[in-house]
C-alpha cells in the first residue's frame, strides 16, 4: 500500500507479520463466501446438464410422432441385382412383377485413324466446331476434344488406343452419335448407339437410357444385363412406415431418457460434504435428495406405463413393444433398479411388421384413437424442458445468487483492504511515535552525559 510502513523499526516486533495474522482472522468469513459460490456454481452447471438432457429427451419425444418416422414408403428388391437393381421414387403398384431385358442402351462408338488437323478450324465433333490446334498430337487432341463444351445430348469421350483415336457418345440411345471430321479417316464401321428394350408384365419398353423410370410406376429400373425370356421378378412392398424409422426413433428416446435418468441420479445421490474446507468440497452433493428433480423422474417414470387404445386392443403400452426397464428375472440389474429403459429390437419389428397400425396407436396415436404415449410423455416433460419451464426457472435463480454472492465477496475485500489499511496506518503511527521518543530520549542521555563530563 501507499505511504510509509516501519516494519518494528523502533519496537522491535514484526508489525508486518501481526497486520499479516490479524488480516487472517479478519478473512476467515470469506471461505465461506467462496464456498457458497462454488456450491451454487456447481449446482448451476449441473442444472445445465439436465436441462440439455431434456431438451434432447424432448426433442426425442417429438420424433416418435413426427411425419417424418412415421410418413408411407415401400420397399423394392430385384430377384437379381446382376441385371437390374431397383428403387422406388414415388408410390408403386404393391406385389410381385416380372422384368424382361432384351438389350441395353448403347451409346455411338467410332474409331479413326489419327491424322494431325492441316488447318485452324477443320475438326469437327457430331457436327459442332472443336479448337484442336494445327498439327496436334493425337493425346493433344484427345485433351481438346474431351474439355470441349457441347449441348446436352451430343458430346463425346475421346481416348488414345494404340494410337488411334476412339470416340464414344457421352449418351446412350439410337440417336446417339460419335461422327469426328478433320482427323483422319474412320477405321471400321463403328457402333451405332441403340435403345434399351424388354418389357415389365408383358408391356414393352423403350428407353434411351439403363436408367428406366416409365416402366413400371414409381420404380426407378437401373438396366445392368439383358435377361432370358423368363425375365428376374421386381417385389413392391406394401406402403407403410419404414420399421427403420420407427425403430431409430425409439432407440434415440431410449437412449435420450436414460440420459436423464443418469444425470438426475448422479446428482441426486452425490452427498454433501460436512463443513467442507474448501470450494471443491462446497461443490459437491450441490443438488443431494433434490425433491424437485426427484419428483420429475417419477412422474416421466410413471408416464412410461402409459395406456393406450382399448382393453381389446393387443398392443397397449410400450411394454408391449418391446421399451422396458427390463426383462423380469431373478437377476438383480442396476440399470433396471436405477429404471433406465431397454428395447428389444426384434420385439418392435415384430409388432410392426404384424400390425404397424397398433404400434403407431400405441407411440403417437390414430386418427381414430388421437391420444398416443407420445403426447402423455410431452404433456409431463414440456414443464421442465421448456423455455421458462421448472429447470430454466430454477437456473434463473442460480445465477441469480451467484449474482449476489459476487458481490458480497467484491464488498468484502473491499471492507478488508480498507481494514488493513487502517492497521497498517495504526502500526505504523505507533513506530513513529516510539521512534520520536527514542530519539528524544537519546539527546537526553547525550546531554546528561556530557554535564557530567
Amino acid at each position: 500500500m501507499a505511504g510509509i510502513q516501519m516494519s518494528g523499526l523502533a519496537s522491535g516486533l514484526d508489525t508486518q507479520s501481526i497486520i499479516s495474522q490479524l488480516m487472517a482472522v479478519e478473512e476467515l468469513p470469506r471461505t465461506i463466501i467462496t464456498n457458497k459460490q462454488a456450491a451454487a456454481q456447481a449446482r448451476q452447471t449441473a442444472l445445465q446438464d439436465i436441462q440439455t438432457k431434456l431438451s434432447s429427451l424432448n426433442l426425442a419425444t417429438t420424433a416418435l410422432s413426427s411425419v417424418t418416422t412415421w410418413g408411407n414408403s415401400q420397399t423394392v428388391d430385384s430377384s437379381d441385382a446382376t441385371k437390374a437393381t431397383v428403387r422406388t421414387v414415388a408410390g408403386a403398384p404393391p406385389g410381385g412383377h416380372q422384368l424382361v431385358v432384351t438389350q441395353l442402351a448403347r451409346g455411338a462408338q467410332a474409331t479413326y485413324a489419327y491424322t494431325p488437323p492441316a488447318t485452324a478450324g477443320s475438326v469437327t465433333v457430331n457436327g459442332l466446331a472443336v479448337d484442336v490446334p494445327v498439327g496436334a498430337t493425337l493425346d493433344q487432341a484427345v485433351v481438346a476434344i474431351n474439355e470441349a463444351s457441347y449441348p446436352d445430348g451430343q458430346g463425346v469421350f475421346a481416348v488414345n488406343v494404340n494410337g488411334q483415336l476412339a470416340i464414344s457418345s457421352r449418351t446412350t440411345g439410337s440417336a446417339s452419335q460419335a461422327v469426328v471430321a478433320g482427323l483422319g479417316t474412320q477405321a471400321g464401321s463403328g457402333v451405332a448407339g441403340a435403345d434399351a428394350t424388354g418389357s415389365v408384365d408383358g408391356v414393352a419398353f423403350t428407353s434411351s437410357s439403363n436408367v428406366v423410370t416409365d416402366a413400371l410406376p414409381g420404380v426407378e429400373v437401373t438396366l445392368k444385363a439383358a435377361t432370358d425370356s423368363t425375365g428376374i421378378s421386381i417385389n413392391v412392398g406394401n406402403p407403410g412406415p419404414s420399421a427403420d424409422a420407427v425403430v431409430n426413433a425409439a432407440k434415440a428416446f431410449v437412449s435420450a431418457y436414460n440420459s436423464v435418468v443418469d444425470a438426475v441420479r448422479s446428482r441426486t445421490t452425490e452427498a454433501r460434504v460436512p463443513n467442507p474446507a474448501n470450494a471443491s468440497d462446497a461443490a459437491k452433493g450441490s443438488l443431494f435428495g433434490d425433491s424437485g428433480l426427484s419428483s420429475m423422474l417419477d412422474s416421466l417414470r410413471r408416464t412410461l406405463g402409459t395406456l393406450t387404445g382399448s382393453s381389446t386392443d393387443a398392443l397397449r403400452t410400450l411394454t408391449d413393444l418391446g421399451i422396458s426397464t427390463g426383462s423380469a428375472s431373478g437377476t438383480i440389474n442396476s440399470d433396471s433398479v436405477a429404471g433406465k429403459l431397454t428395447l428389444d429390437e426384434d420385439k418392435l419389428r415384430s409388432a410392426l411388421s404384424t400390425d404397424p397400425t397398433a404400434v403407431k396407436r400405441v407411440l403417437t396415436g390414430t386418427a381414430s384413437s388421437p391420444n398416443g404415449f407420445a403426447q402423455a410423455f410431452s404433456a409431463v416433460l414440456s414443464p421442465y424442458a421448456q423455455a421458462g419451464g421448472a429447470i430454466s426457472g430454477r437456473l434463473d435463480a442460480a445465477a441469480s445468487e451467484l449474482s449476489d454472492l459476487a458481490d458480497s465477496l467484491t464488498r468484502f475485500d473491499d471492507r478488508m483492504t480498507a481494514k488493513q489499511n487502517i492497521l497498517q496506518k495504526q502500526f505504523t503511527a505507533l513506530e513513529t511515535a516510539m521512534q520520536a521518543n527514542n530519539d528524544t530520549l537519546a539527546r537526553v542521555q547525550a546531554q546528561f552525559g556530557a554535564g557530567s563530563s
